[in-house]
């Protein structure tokens, strides 16, 4: 059963007085995917104030409207179908809170630079009768939509939170209140709104001040630890990684075409425990861990989160191996880039045999150092001894130039495909990886035609 299952579950949520009880069968913010007993909640945005489509949810069968009130009409107030309200952003929020309040089970709280999804994922894999966010839906309005999708059934509930600006973590875990917080990893991601490093593990760090008391925080092996314990002194703390150092880390690794294998130890553990996966790349290793750590507090099933890991398949565009053109090896990791990411990509494809190409799109959101960061991807494939690096938009340029002659840079789609289908063989590896803004999975299916 949904936790706010009827239009009189929101009224008291809100503080409404009125006579209004419908079941509710999902919530929703765009009116073109409202359906019989939907809630459409008309969000105002920069550009359009979606209370103007108001009258058309309803008509397609909406329980109830909720949106802004105008400027001279009494707030609060519930007409017919429609709910005036001051601002449907702050009630959504007010909704989620109250659903969350309802939920008698452990809440976790997952943030990072680089690996949430994943990690959100392999945990709500491994975990019986789990809640996730939907997708990516991890800010002010995708977190607090999912929310409202929590069932009581739900053994445990999994938030990715994701932050390109100071507060937006504060504002996400205060929210969600989580007795388990993940960081996943503090890295070089959306300089051009966290300024630098400091301003990553600022926002980050905001995760900690919230996880509720006697909780644990979950956190990469590193400098950044003793800073972390240095915020709280009434949860526990936990570290994950390669060495012997972290609080369980992974030992005995083993990378194929198949995927990988490793050891998981601690001395937490009275055994070690055997993982074989189809993920690649030592930073799922790391996502692995933390999921794996995260698992045992909650005390749920060991056995089986170790199972689920055997059938566990990422996202699409997230390392993904195929078939690609002229019998060559596609590794299609094209979903997003900041410099980490491609390092970490960068690390699996030296790893493969034959002739190792990176394909690779501007990284964007880098702010003041986008220069500096482009250089030092294009240092970093030349010491991976990788062949071929491929650069296609405008910044890609100066990893090219770092990289050496080995490199050819293309602004334009229709050279580069021409290149590709040309010069790209069997027993070629390419590595495709760019930001979201750059699109490279245009790339995927290009078959001799641009």
């Amino acid at each position: 059963m949904k936790l706010i299952n009827n239009t009189s579950d929101i009224l008291l949520s809100l503080g409404v007085e009125g006579d209004h009880k419908t079941a509710i069968k999902d919530f929703q913010i765009d009116s073109r995917k409202v359906s019989k007993h939907s809630v459409f909640i008309g969000l105002t945005g920069s550009r359009q104030d979606g209370s103007i489509y108001s009258d058309n949810a309803l008509q397609k069968g909406a329980a109830l409207t909720i949106v802004k009130a105008q400027k001279n009409s009494s707030l609060l107030k519930l007409s017919a179908n429609v709910l005036l309200v001051k601002s449907p952003e702050r009630a959504l929020i007010t909704l989620a809170k109250t659903a969350l309040q309802k939920f008698n089970r452990p809440v976790v709280g997952i943030t990072g630079s680089n690996g949430k999804t994943t990690t959100k994922n392999i945990l709500n894999s491994g975990i019986k009768q789990s809640f996730s966010t939907f997708k990516n839906f991890n800010n002010e309005i995708g977190l607090p939509l999912s929310a409202l999708m929590l069932d009581s059934r739900n053994k445990a509930a999994i938030f990715e939170m994701g932050a390109a600006k100071k507060g937006d973590i504060e504002f996400l875990s205060k929210i969600i209140k989580p007795k388990i917080g993940i960081i996943t990893h503090i890295g070089h991601s959306h300089l051009s709104g966290l300024n630098s490093l400091k301003g990553v593990l600022d926002v980050k760090s905001e995760l900690v001040h919230n996880i509720r008391s006697n909780g644990v925080a979950i956190l990469p092996d590193g400098e950044h630890v003793k800073h972390w314990k240095g915020l709280r002194d009434d949860i526990s703390f936990l570290t994950f990684g390669l060495d012997a150092t972290a609080s369980f880390f992974a030992s005995d690794i083993k990378t194929t075409k198949a995927g990988t294998t490793f050891s998981i130890e601690s001395k937490y553990l009275t055994r070690k425990f055997n993982v074989r996966t189809a993920l690649l790349g030592n930073h799922n290793i790391l996502n692995i861990l933390a999921a794996f750590i995260a698992t045992l507090q909650l005390n749920e099933d060991i056995e089986f989160f170790i199972e689920s890991l055997k059938v566990f398949k990422n996202e699409s565009q997230r390392l993904h191996l195929q078939s690609w053109i002229n019998q060559s090896t596609l590794i299609d990791d094209s979903y997003n880039a900041n410099p980490d990411s491609v390092k970490a990509a960068i690390d699996v494809l030296a790893r493969f045999s034959g002739r190792r190409i990176l394909l690779l799109g501007d990284m964007k959101e880098l702010g003041r150092y986008r220069k500096k960061f482009h250089k030092q991807i294009g240092e970093y494939a030349k010491i991976k001894g990788l062949d071929l690096l491929l650069g296609f938009g405008e910044l890609t340029q100066y990893s090219i130039e770092s990289f050496g002659s080995s490199g050819m840079f293309f602004k334009s789609k229709a050279a580069l495909v021409a290149f590709l289908n040309k010069e790209i063989s069997k027993n070629d590896h390419v590595l495709l990886k760019g930001s979201r803004g750059m699109h490279m999975e245009q790339f995927i299916k290009i078959g001799g035609n641009t």
